[in-house]
């Protein structure tokens, strides 16, 4: 299947003619509607970002990812599926995480060690809705304007290693999926405002999974460490906190240590 035309699965990508894997999650609202100055966080930001892993990384990642579900759940599942490390459901302590409270520390602590010590790189765009429909007569919608920005992050960051890479992306829905590619593969056939289309031929294509296999017996471990990492970038552009769990990502995002800011981390306005 072409995966320009619809939404194709990483099974049917050429992965072995690429050199990267690169997963991207958001958080937040990409709706620029009712937006007010005492909308909450989670309405007037929106983040994107994206976990770049070497090929080559792959199974050292997802070996270390098991080892940590294998030790806090017997065989890393809990009610028959696969345990599946969702910031929101950790931050919560809901469902699987809802653990004796040392054990929940000890937990935290392996996860945050597991994140330190896979191999990635990290990359992001963050929309703050409320200035961007101030700031412009017609706003861009959030969603493109974000993914714009993580393309032109993408494709500098593979130029500069002489590479290539597929991106993948969580399914929602056949519809939503074909438009958001749709979006993509326009963005890659006509270029960005800074790009020209042949900047970002490195991308060699885009597919979707869901998060979790069929029968609840696998997950796509690449989406947990995307959406864990795309909540702490976001908590931290909106609340300009570098806490003790930014710490532990902040030495894989792009341009650092010095020019973090522009870099790994795109703010617009």
């Amino acid at each position: 299947m072409d995966w320009t035309k619809a939404r194709s699965h990483v099974q049917n990508s050429d992965l072995e003619k690429v050199d990267y894997l690169i997963s991207i999650d958001e958080t937040g609202i990409p709706s620029l509607k009712n937006i007010e100055n005492n909308s909450p966080d989670h309405v007037r930001w929106f983040t994107i970002s994206g976990c770049i892993f070497n090929k080559d990384d792959i199974n050292g990642v997802a070996d270390s990812i098991i080892a940590l579900k294998n030790k806090y759940w017997s065989k890393g599942l809990y009610h028959n599926h696969r345990i599946y490390l969702h910031s929101r459901d950790i931050r919560r302590h809901y469902g699987p995480f809802h653990l004796e409270n040392s054990t929940y520390v000890k937990f935290r602590h392996d996860l945050d060690l597991t994140i330190q010590e896979s191999p990635m790189y990290i990359c992001s765009a963050t929309i703050d809705k409320l200035e961007h429909i101030h700031q412009y007569l017609y706003p861009l919608p959030a969603y493109q304007l974000a993914l714009e920005f993580m393309l032109e992050r993408i494709a500098i960051f593979l130029a500069k290693k002489k590479s290539s890479a597929i991106i993948m992306l969580e399914c929602r829905g056949w519809r939503e999926d074909n438009e958001l590619l749709g979006q993509m593969v326009s963005l890659l056939h006509s270029g960005t405002r800074y790009m020209k289309p042949s900047d970002l031929e490195c991308i060699k294509g885009v597919y979707f999974e869901h998060k979790l296999t069929e029968d609840g017996g696998k997950s796509y471990w690449p989406f947990e460490l995307s959406d864990i990492i795309c909540y702490r970038i976001n908590h931290f552009i909106t609340t300009g906190i570098e806490s003790d769990n930014f710490s532990v990502i902040k030495p894989k995002i792009m341009g650092y240590p010095n020019h973090i800011q522009g870099r790994g981390i795109k703010k617009f306005p």
